[in-house]
């Protein structure tokens, strides 16, 4: 007859235990063995793994959890909620998103015409909530060389931008006659640009430079004209003198009278050109 015999840890006559307070046994080449990096704390409930975790459901492949020695105690927490857990997808610098289920990375973001992007950060010093920090695009095409900051409808082109780069662009549709920026304070337009006009609002000044100065208009060919007239180009002394008539009194009004080559009258007709005068 056989006897079983049931010999307990320490005992002396059987396996006794392995490794210190806390670590976990397991079977080392048919012996009882532990080790500092795999422990269980009874009272936190806590397991500690000093190493890799390798998860293999008996497939061809397993998975590996890869622990990176960290600078500080850090927490991973688990939502109380089902679905997947994101992980880093894509190359660095890139924004992930969910590509059916799985991470991907992405170069660029396309928002649908539903969707929203709301920002609400307040700002501090030298630290702007929004910042584009990136080098201009320089030396392509009118075409190529696109704004820094593009605000262009969804099917309209452009191909007219500076080839030394822009910062700020605005391409509106044809036919778009509303604004194309309108600065307020407080909700009332101090300054606006439709694809017509640029309109200041009442008491508000332009101030100009008190070294070089400001122009207005840089060369003669360029037209200018004040108080709705039509725009003309700079006059010189070929041009058409104003028809001038008595005065009130019946005595003619002298017109012989030139100033560097401009009669009275090829003054008068000029500022009457410009809109200077009625």
């Amino acid at each position: 007859m056989e006897v079983l015999t049931i010999v307990p840890f320490g005992s002396g006559g059987g396996a006794s235990v392995a490794g210190s307070d806390t670590e976990i046994q397991y079977n080392d080449n048919g012996s009882l063995g532990a080790s500092a990096d795999l422990t269980w704390d009874d009272t936190g409930k806590e397991l500690g793994v000093g190493g890799d975790i390798n998860l293999d459901d008996g497939g061809t492949y397993t998975t590996t959890l890869q622990i990176v020695t960290p600078t500080a105690d850090r927490t991973i927490s688990f939502p109380d909620a089902t679905g997947t857990v994101a992980l880093v997808a894509g190359s660095s610098g890139q924004l992930t998103y969910n590509s059916s289920g799985a991470q991907a990375g992405l170069t660029s973001v396309s928002i649908g015409s539903t969707d929203e992007i709301n920002i609400s950060l307040a700002g501090a010093a030298s630290t702007p909530p929004v910042s584009f920090t990136g080098s201009w695009f320089t030396g392509g095409t009118s075409t190529t060389t696109k704004p820094q900051l593009l605000i262009e409808p969804t099917g309209t082109t452009s191909t007219a931008w500076s080839t030394s780069g822009t910062g700020l662009g605005v391409n509106a549709a044809s036919g778009f006659s509303g604004l194309l920026v309108d600065l307020q304070l407080n909700g009332t337009s101090e300054w606006s640009l439709s694809p017509t006009t640029f309109t200041i609002a009442d008491a508000n000044d332009i101030a100009v430079g008190t070294t070089t100065g400001t122009k207005i208009g840089t060369a003669t060919s360029q037209k200018i004209g004040f108080y709705d007239a039509t725009p003309v180009v700079q006059p010189t002394t070929g041009i058409t003198e104003a028809a001038f008539v008595e005065n009130s009194g019946g005595t003619a009004v002298n017109v012989d009278s030139t100033f560097g080559g401009y009669t009275i009258q090829q003054v008068v007709q000029a500022l009457q050109d410009l809109g200077l005068l009625a």
